[in-house]
């Protein structure tokens, strides 16, 4: 069939201008190369309009560690076993609790792993998955040192080095042999002693906190047992300022379901998770003030401040109070939207295709690298990089073809959030595919043909857009040309899903040719899946009436010089 040229929806342009759609990363055969050393990448340099093939990674760039935060003063810690006895002492000397046997004794460490690569931080996380790490000290105070206060870098270390993991472990715990730590405090922590009542230990714990900050041991003790003094619990939602033009959305505050809130007061903290209204409530009680912050990762996956390894987070404020945190014109919009998209791929509506694969022994969490700044290889918004840990790259901005920067989502993530959406919707689909193929016997990933990846990608993003973004959906359903001047991006599963709208590869004049679409759902195209585009149409075919099977055949031929 001779190609036809049609007008993109408006919504689009942009799209095919500059290569928004995501891009995937391979692997070569594995039986031929060493598949943890050698990356090979297949994208689309959109200026050229040629597929290229790149051997190296994204390397570690210095740019990725701005608008980290900087230590500011070291916090008083009360429950050092020094600080402790020395507020068992006061009370004794009060004459309180006389008769009671000395609790205070080591019960936690506080310390810092010291991983000397990214492998070996994969190996601490495997080791214990229920360990609280922070990559950053619970001993200080930050300063921030920009509008992004989005992480901290340590930066004596060398470029290619992870950041010291802390954390509060048991006294008696057992530590990894091959990855160095060191222990920092040696604590007691009376909540976490079921030997003494609690009475004692909201005692010793109000003459500590006062013998740290230097203030009279008993100063407001009395209170502090009292009704009046009562403990509260840190709660309230976390949304982010929508940026999709046309949408009912548009410019309004919508919450962020699935993130991982963070109240910390020094060593002591409590994890709460938004809900689907991006509310939270975390499980423990407090008496003081604390930091808030959003660490943007959960069970599934990481948010990685660009090609290195910190993890990226959104330090609130400090306060005895609810956080209604609305984000907007910011990196954390930024990230803020790529996890909403993450989130939505592995537990909104998929109308039944295969899952990402999940976080469990074996596999890691997904790496999502968000870079502030263009990829090194060519003007796109993403990769899927299928190597372990799996992980999905989503650029902020890009270089055009005079080297000039420009920002995919405006210089301060204030537009097109439906396109970032998008893009890590498409880099999903190929997550959810790849983890098909560990399912599938019979299927294979590395010798499944581009087209067949790149056009399933293409239509799980479009699918799945819908649930955000219903009127930006109806405009990609108008959508009847390839993503690009040449390109393995085809709108095959829109016209098999849709073939009621603009659609190609039969003869719309015919009267009853609305008689011979065949009902097909996004899980039967999954479940037709072979490795080559052939394969793919002809599983599709089987069992249907010979005038349905010949519209999808008619749908795959079009697409099959479409793109030339």
């Amino acid at each position: 069939m001779k190609r036809e040229k049609f007008l993109l929806p408006v919504m689009f342009i942009l799209t095919m201008a500059i290569g928004l759609t995501g891009c995937e990363q391979e692997v070569l055969d594995n039986n031929s190369i060493e598949a943890e050393k050698v990356q090979a990448f297949f994208d689309h340099d959109v200026d050229k309009g040629r597929t290229c093939m790149i051997n190296e990674e994204e390397p570690i760039s210095p740019i990725d560690f701005e608008g980290s935060v900087t230590l500011g003063e070291p916090i008083k810690i009360p429950q050092t076993v020094q600080n402790m006895q020395y507020a068992w002492e006061k009370l004794q000397e009060r004459e309180l609790y006389m008769g009671t046997e000395n609790p205070v004794k080591v019960n936690k460490l506080y310390v810092r792993f010291l991983p000397k690569s990214k492998e070996q931080l994969l190996e601490l996380s495997r080791y214990d998955s229920s360990l609280d790490l922070f990559d950053f000290p619970l001993h200080y105070n930050f300063e921030p040192t920009s509008d992004h206060n989005d992480g901290y870098r340590d930066r004596t270390l060398p470029l290619e080095a992870p950041n010291p993991m802390y954390t509060v472990v048991d006294h008696d715990y057992v530590f990894p042999i091959t990855i160095d730590h060191e222990v920092f405090m040696e604590l007691y922590m009376p909540d976490e002693d079921r030997t003494i009542q609690l009475e004692l230990a909201d005692a010793l714990e109000a003459v500590a906190e006062n013998l740290a900050e230097g203030t009279d041991a008993f100063k407001g003790f009395e209170e502090s047992l009292s009704a009046k003094k009562k403990k509260w619990r840190p709660e309230g939602r976390i949304r982010v300022i929508d940026h999709a033009a046309g949408e009912p959305t548009d410019g309004q505050p919508v919450p962020v379901a699935g993130a991982q809130v963070l109240a910390r007061r020094g060593l002591k903290w409590s994890w709460g998770t938004t809900d689907e209204q991006g509310e939270f409530r975390v499980k423990k009680d407090f008496k003081h003030s604390v930091e808030y912050s959003v660490r943007w990762s959960n069970h599934e996956w990481y948010i990685i401040k660009g090609s290195g390894v910190i993890r990226a987070w959104y330090f609130g404020p400090n306060k005895k109070s609810d956080w209604d945190a609305i984000i907007n014109g910011s990196i954390q919009s930024f990230y803020a939207q790529i996890h909403r998209a993450a989130y939505h791929s592995f537990y909104g509506e998929n109308y039944g295709i295969t899952r990402p694969m999940h976080n469990k022994p074996g596999n890691d969490r997904i790496w999502i690298r968000a870079y502030n700044r263009p990829s090194k290889f060519a003007p796109v918004a993403g990769y899927f990089y299928n190597l372990a840990p799996h992980s999905i790259w989503v650029y902020g901005a890009f270089k055009d073809e005079n080297k000039e920067k420009g920002w995919f989502y405006g210089e301060n993530y204030d537009v097109r959030h439906d396109e970032l959406a998008r893009a890590v919707l498409h880099e999903f689909g190929h997550a959810s595919h790849r983890n098909l193929h560990y399912i599938n016997d019979e299927l294979n990933y590395s010798k499944s043909e581009k087209v067949v990846r790149e056009s399933w990608a293409m239509g799980v993003e479009g699918e799945l857009i819908k649930a955000h973004y219903p009127i930006i959906h109806k405009s990609y359903l108008g959508s009847t040309t390839c993503e690009f001047d040449e390109s393995f991006y085809r709108y095959i599963v829109k016209d098999l899903l849709y073939p009621e709208k603009d659609n190609n590869g039969f003869d719309s004049l015919n009267p009853n040719y609305e008689s011979h679409f065949a009902e097909l759902t996004l899980k039967d195209l999954e479940n037709a899946f072979g490795n080559t585009w052939e394969e793919w149409r002809d599983n599709l075919k089987q069992g249907l009436p010979k005038a349905e099977a010949d519209n999808v055949q008619g749908m795959f031929d079009y697409w099959s010089t479409a793109c030339d």
